[in-house]
């Protein structure tokens, strides 16, 4: 099987939920519109007895300016290699901070549904990235307890990225959020063959106690 692997072992405090639960839409500011109009009107008195004579001059009327045509400008490109990544044969990996992964969640709201499972599970997050692509990618890590033990191994599968792109993938585990818990010892690993059929998304194996 052709993969390529890499380790982090950045850790990823998941009881602070507020790290992917805080994706609250800002309360938009009230407009107010003043809608007061002008009720006096101006008289005009003129004497029976005043003539006036008026005289109308006709203007050209202006020819129309051509209409400017919009460009659209392109988004810039991604700058590469991405700073701040731990790199092994072409692959990135990066635990994102608490505020890098909100800014995420906010520009991403495909995102929003696996943020609302965090507030009740441990939940942890990895940025990755791959000069070739990845037909799909494979990220292994463990779950700990307050007490810093090993509650149990978390794989989790995500789907395709392009050569290049950043891509963010959460980490969530099947074990309720109670209050220090936390997701470490992340691997990364991008597969360039075919997913096999029926391979599980998330895949969670308990220590036994």
């Amino acid at each position: 099987m052709k993969k390529l692997a890499l380790l982090i072992s950045v850790a990823l405090i998941a009881s602070s939920s507020s790290a992917l639960a805080a994706t609250k839409k800002p309360t938009p500011t009230p407009t107010v519109k003043s809608t007061a109009k002008a009720t006096a009107k101006p008289t005009v008195s003129a004497s029976p007895t005043a003539t006036t004579t008026a005289k109308a001059t006709v203007k050209p009327k202006p020819k129309p300016k051509p209409k400017k045509t919009a460009r659209k400008t392109p988004s810039p490109k991604p700058k590469w290699p991405p700073a701040g990544f731990a790199i092994e044969s072409g692959v990135y990996a990066k635990v994102p901070s608490s505020k890098e992964l909100i800014g995420i969640l906010s520009a991403r709201n495909v995102l929003a549904s696996q943020v609302e499972a965090c507030t009740k599970f441990v939940c942890g997050a990895v940025l990755v990235a791959s000069e070739p692509g990845c037909r799909w990618w494979e990220v292994n890590s463990r779950v700990y307890g307050q007490d810093k033990s090993v509650i149990g191994s978390l794989q989790t599968i995500s789907g395709a990225s392009k050569p290049k792109e950043i891509k963010t993938i959460l980490l969530i585990s099947p074990e309720p959020l109670a209050s220090l818990e936390y997701i470490t010892g992340i691997e990364v690993v991008c597969h360039q063959e075919e997913k096999p059929s029926g391979y599980p998304s998330v895949t969670f194996t308990r220590v036994p106690s």
